[in-house]
């Protein structure tokens, strides 16, 4: 809580790089990652789609923040995005040791929803603290599924 303090506390256009790091490196660890878990994805995946996928979860989100004001959604964004960064970094210790040893896929894909768990706990537990709609659980969940049966069911 005490880092997500800092970061709300930033100046705008530091504010920014952080986000714009943020997006970048939860893209290139995701893009790793698809790599690990190629004949589960039924679409081409690379840094640029998850670059996508994690604005596209901020954007959606704020669709169901009703009357919330710009800094709400603005903290909203930290607190996503920061989510999206922590889920990355809990990827980087699998993406090693695929590097190295190599890893099955079903074993990359239980890691994954692993760090799925973690990762929505601490975001449900960071828009309750924050005060946020509770809604945004509900939706954050929504937003991965709907993205998951893109990704994975063929065409």
């Amino acid at each position: 809580m005490r880092i997500l303090r800092h970061l709300f506390a930033l100046p705008p256009p530091s504010m920014v790089i952080y986000l714009v790091v943020a997006i970048g490196v939860s893209a290139f660890a995701l893009a790793s990652f698809a790599r690990l878990i190629p004949s589960y994805l039924a679409v081409g995946y690379d840094y640029r789609t998850e670059a996508l996928v994690v604005s596209g979860q901020v954007l959606f989100q704020w669709m169901f923040m009703g009357r919330c004001s710009c800094p709400q959604r603005g903290k909203y964004a930290v607190i996503a995005l920061t989510i999206s960064l922590l889920g990355s970094i809990l990827l980087f210790p699998l993406l090693a040791y695929g590097a190295i040893f190599g890893v099955a896929e079903p074993l990359a894909a239980v890691y994954f929803f692993g760090v799925v768990a973690i990762i929505f706990a601490a975001h449900h537990h960071l828009v309750k603290a924050e005060g946020l709609p509770a809604v945004l659980a509900v939706t954050w969940v929504l937003y991965r599924l709907l993205l998951l049966a893109y990704l994975t069911i063929p065409r």
